[in-house]
């Protein structure tokens, strides 16, 4: 195993193949083309040469993605091959906004919803096992109304970080850190134009 863990990270750290292919999963953050002008998937066509493969969709959450992890073709699992994933923000939005959880009190189920998203990014890494995978966190919405939810995110993201090092293989890209401004969203919570703009070259950064 640690024979194993050495070559992927040295696969992924000093990737020496460019990628030929980029499989974008999970949610909107991916797939936010009904919010706005030009899609992520389409500006990222535009902006790579490699092939973009765009499984994602709007409203997807952990449970959903499993569909798009068995539609990746087989013949994608090479070290070329680039998986991006981005999820778990619906699941928030499911149980904590409109769901039955408090956001000021409640910490127990958020552990819980983290521990389905690995089992799902460990299915990814079995079906995928030669390809590289990388983590999108989630962002934080300027709106302020989502602002009670910072704790949330938070917290989650921190337990992202620290699952990526104890698995030795995702590499994550930090989103939050480039959607800051009212302007990189729209109806509130979605990727705007300029938005898409970011989360495509903070991936093509990350990974080209």
């Amino acid at each position: 195993m640690a024979y194993y863990n050495t070559y992927r990270m040295t696969m992924i750290e000093g990737f020496e193949e460019k990628p030929k292919t980029i499989v974008l999963l999970g949610d909107s953050i991916l797939k936010n083309n009904v919010y706005v002008t030009k899609g992520v998937d389409e500006i990222m066509r535009s902006k790579t040469e490699c092939k973009v493969v765009s499984l994602a969709r709007d409203k997807t959450t952990i449970g959903h993605t499993y569909k798009q992890i068995d539609e990746i073709p087989d013949n994608l699992n090479v070290p070329t091959t680039v998986v991006v994933l981005s999820v778990g923000g619906n699941d928030i939005i499911e149980n904590y906004i409109d769901g039955p959880y408090d956001a000021s009190e409640d910490r127990g189920y958020l552990s819980k919803l983290f521990g389905s998203y690995k089992s799902l990014v460990a299915e990814l890494r079995k079906k995928m096992d030669k390809a590289r995978i990388v983590l999108l966190d989630i962002y934080y919405p300027a709106n302020s109304q989502y602002k009670e939810y910072y704790p949330l995110i938070k917290s989650w993201n921190k337990q992202q970080c620290e699952y990526s090092k104890e698995v030795e293989v995702e590499q994550v890209i930090k989103i939050s850190d480039s959607l800051t401004k009212p302007q990189d969203f729209a109806f509130d919570i979605e990727p705007s134009d300029k938005g898409g703009k970011k989360i495509v070259e903070a991936i093509l950064s990350s990974i080209e």
